[in-house]
């Protein structure tokens, strides 16, 4: 869960057995219900994704952090796209990969798994803020058109 604040945007990993009131004091950052967290951290648009056993978290600035789901250690800190754009849709996976649209359309194909790999840069040709679509391919939804992006 990464609720959206700023300036701290944290980030809660919370046990799929919490109910009740979750909350966490002051200072800590694990509990009952809460696995582990990272209070400065999270995202402040865009929702986070788990595939594969990590959690994939791409703040609005490009900086993307991979995190081991199940402990909360970070594998790795990348900006994309050199801090040229900014990113407001959320991020989908498949196929081993993710994918991130920036603002500026501009679509980011990252290997999924614990060492950052960039395989691709698609250049959409105008603004895209919407999360991409996938289904038998790759749709893309920019500001006025759909772009499909296949094999």
């Amino acid at each position: 869960m990464t609720p959206r604040s700023r300036p701290a945007a944290p980030i809660f990993a919370v046990r799929t057995s919490a109910t009740g009131d979750i909350s966490l004091a002051e200072g800590i950052q694990t509990s009952a219900h809460v696995a582990w967290s990272q209070q400065r951290e999270g995202a402040y648009m865009q929702t986070p994704v788990v595939y594969g056993g990590h959690l994939y978290v791409c703040r609005d600035n490009g900086v993307l952090s991979v995190y081991e789901a199940a402990t909360g250690k970070r594998l790795y800190q990348q900006r994309l796209g050199e801090g040229r754009t900014s990113f407001s849709a959320s991020a989908v996976g498949g196929d081993g990969k993710l994918y991130y649209s920036s603002e500026d359309g501009s679509v980011f194909v990252i290997k999924a798994g614990p060492m950052f790999e960039q395989l691709a840069e698609n250049v959409m040709g105008e603004t895209a803020m919407a999360t991409p679509a996938i289904s038998e391919g790759i749709i893309f939804r920019t500001r006025t058109r759909l772009v499909a992006v296949g094999r």
